[in-house]
């Protein structure tokens, strides 16, 4: 187990803890220590950037951080701290304060001479030059130049200074403007100067150097191209030669009549001239010989100049809502002095922005010049120049992109109905957008929100699980759904959801009165209907009957019914049959119904027994009630009709299908001498019919007998009376 926290600690900053001007112009190098072998990262943290360091075998990092981002640092205390992990862990870090100080001390100089100008007499005695300082210390050193020699001076306690030139040097600079240069720098590191003009005028021979580059700077374009130095001079002859020496060339020049002089310098020579101060040494004679001599110099300034332009609108897109606001572009530099201008040019329009004291700018393009601006990829432009020259430019690409994206809610569950069915199952929502793939779609049902992804080909979908759709009322609702592009635009939309959980109640009506179809009635077609509770007058009614299907709709009173031809009927075979009935209402909710009927064509059986024993009605049996008898093959109960002579007569089969019907006697009796024929007529449950039919004759008229005289005279004697006697007749 390894408890031991590593170390590490940060070397001072800046050599002195404090960036000054020039260093807050540069890359700042952060350098440390710590006791973990080599490879190990160190993280630094600097104004909320990091930056990474590796230690090498001894222990030591460093880490530089670009002068972009040190331009960046305000006039602030900024806090260092470096992190570091060993191989167990275990962290540790340290940090350490740096002062950013870019402030530049000011240098003023008094009238030299009372009135900046050295006559025939003060050219013969020393002259002071002093002045003031600002943003310095006592004990500061005031640097001063005349005339290609250089002085020092010690900041007083009050913060003046002064400097003695002697008489020799005045007399040798001789006759002619120059200018007198002084320069302090602080505590912190920071160079103010000061300059002023000044002439000599006491009749001495004299040389001058005109203005270099025109200011006397050489900045890097310069540097690059030849140089014309001028000058010119005072008690020299026409003609007189001149010994120019820079960065220890030699060049030579004649002073013309108007006492002015020239050289030209190439460029591959002023490439060469170092950064910094050159100095230009100019010598000569007057016409008696007298050497003169001035040195005059020129700042090299080949400082790196850099400018950055941030991201613009926050991400490099300016989107519909970003083009209808004043828009901020910014950056930063690093090298260039606070208050100069940069140019910027966005979308072929010039604007200007300052620097400002820690290198950034910003500038405002008004909305007015965004609502020109087209869709599509531009680029942005910023240059800026220093005091010397020295310019440097960038380019941002940008797009612009202020098409909302179209979003689509695609028809939901099919018919944009919620029915009872679909809600006990997840319910997907979907759509297409021309957003990019990848970008969330929020949809948002009863309150709820869900999230999709705009997939390659612009469809997204959710999917709202069922414990949610279980909080839906029987009510219209709205599903919204909104977008954005990578842009910002946003994009919305709406779509309307019903939901219906009614669900309707279907039943079937008795079929032909007794759920029986008789024989009759298969030879007849078939009305089959019913009736909903809960449904809408116009939903659809499937009926299905032995394979085939009646299709029909619920009326206003909530009833519903189907023929069924007699072609399908006469097909329906014996037995039962099940008809099936199912009611769907516009929402998609659906019941069903369904009721059996038997198909019985089998006709019941009866008979009529032999009437009066022998089909024979007589005399006697006229005068009497008639018994008609007879079996069927029906259960007790059924009623039997018996027809005779017109005239109808009901009998009951008993269990066995015996049955009775009696003829009263009167009716008997009023029957003629004849054959009649006896119907009997049965009807079963189902409604199927027979008949059976029997004839009876009546024959009630009496025979006649005649009796032959006995004995021959109706008289029998004794002698007749022994004997057997005959009765004929």
């Amino acid at each position: 187990m390894n408890l031991t926290a590593p170390t590490i600690g940060i070397n001072t900053i800046a050599t002195d803890d404090v960036i000054n001007a020039t260093e807050k112009g540069a890359d700042l190098q952060i350098s440390g220590t710590s006791n973990q072998p080599a490879g190990t990262t160190i993280t630094l943290t600097l104004n909320g950037q990091n930056y990474t360091a590796t230690t090498d075998a001894a222990g030591n990092w460093s880490t530089i951080v670009p002068a972009s981002a040190v331009g960046a640092l305000g006039e602030a205390s900024y806090t260092v701290t470096a992190n570091v992990t060993d191989s167990a862990g275990n962290s540790n870090s340290a940090s350490h304060n740096v002062q950013v100080n870019t402030a530049l001390p000011g240098v003023t100089i008094n009238p030299v001479a009372s009135d900046d100008i050295i006559n025939a007499a003060e050219s013969g005695v020393a002259q002071t030059i002093s002045g003031q300082v600002t943003g310095a210390a006592a004990g500061d050193t005031v640097t001063v130049t005349l005339g290609g020699k250089t002085y020092t001076a010690t900041v007083q306690g009050n913060l003046s200074w002064s400097v003695d030139v002697p008489v020799a040097d005045i007399q040798a600079i001789g006759n002619g403007e120059l200018t007198v240069n002084a320069s302090v720098t602080n505590g912190v590191g920071n160079t103010g100067s000061g300059s002023r003009d000044i002439v000599i005028d006491a009749n001495l021979p004299g040389l001058r150097v005109d203005t270099v580059a025109g200011d006397d700077v050489v900045n890097s374009i310069e540097h690059g191209q030849a140089l014309v130095i001028t000058g010119s001079s005072s008690g020299l002859a026409a003609g007189a030669a001149l010994t120019v020496v820079i960065n220890n060339v030699t060049y030579g020049a004649t002073v013309l009549a108007d006492g002015t002089w020239s050289l030209g310098v190439p460029a591959a020579d002023v490439g060469n001239w170092p950064a910094g101060t050159v100095n230009i040494t100019v010598s000569g004679a007057t016409s008696a010989g007298n050497p003169v001599t001035i040195t005059h110099p020129v700042t090299v300034d080949l400082a790196a100049v850099a400018i950055s332009i941030n991201t613009v609108s926050g991400d490099d897109v300016i989107n519909a809502a970003e083009k209808g606001a004043d828009l901020t572009l910014s950056g930063s530099t690093s090298g260039v002095e606070p208050g100069q201008t940069v140019t910027v040019i966005f979308g072929g329009k010039t604007y200007t922005a300052t620097v400002a004291g820690d290198g950034s700018w910003t500038t405002s393009i008004p909305a007015a010049d965004l609502a020109a601006l087209r869709d599509g990829d531009a680029t942005v432009q910023a240059s800026v120049s220093t005091i010397n020259g020295n310019t440097a430019s960038a380019t941002h690409a940008y797009s612009v992109d202020a098409t909302a994206p179209t979003l689509t809610i695609n028809t939901i569950a099919t018919d944009d109905i919620l029915n009872a069915a679909e809600v006990g199952n997840p319910l997907t929502i979907s759509g297409s957008s021309t957003a990019e793939a990848g970008q969330t779609v929020t949809v948002t049902l009863n309150g709820v929100t869900y999230s999709g992804t705009v997939q390659a080909d612009g469809s997204w979908s959710v999917s709202v699980p069922t414990a949610d759709l279980s909080n839906l009322t029987a009510s219209q609702y709205t599903v919204s759904a909104s977008v954005s592009d990578k842009a910002g635009n946003p994009a919305s939309a709406t779509h309307g959801l019903a939901v219906d959980l009614t669900v309707p109640v279907l039943t079937i009506n008795t079929v032909s009165g007794d759920d029986i179809i008789n024989a009759a009635e298969h030879e007849q077609a078939l009305v089959i209907s019913g009736s909903s509770t809960g449904g809408e007058a116009g939903d659809v009614i499937t009926v299905t009957l032995n394979s085939k299907t009646y299709t029909t709709t619920l009326d206003a009173s909530g009833n519903w019914s189907v023929g069924v031809p007699l072609s399908d009927v006469t097909a329906l075979g014996s037995g039962p049959q099940t008809i099936t009935a199912t009611i769907t209402d516009a929402a998609g909710n659906s019941d069903d119904a369904s009721r059996t009927v038997t198909v019985n064509l089998t006709a019941p059986t009866i008979g009529i027994n032999t009437i009066a024993s022998d089909d024979v009605i007589n005399a006697t049996e006229k005068g009497a009630d008639l018994q008609i008898t007879g079996t069927s093959n029906q259960p007790a109960g059924t009623t039997i009709t018996v027809t005779l002579n017109g005239q109808n007569y009901t009998a009951t089969t008993d269990s066995s299908g015996n049955w009775s019907a009696t003829v009263p006697a009167s009716a008997v009796s009023a029957l003629g001498e004849a054959n009649y024929t006896v119907t009997a007529s049965v009807t079963d449950t189902a409604g199927n019919s027979n008949s059976a039919s029997h004839n009876v004759l009546v024959n009630s008229a009496l025979p006649a007998v005649t009796i032959n005289a006995v004995a021959t005279d109706d008289i029998i004697n004794a002698a007749e009376a022994g004997n057997a006697q005959t009765i004929s007749g």
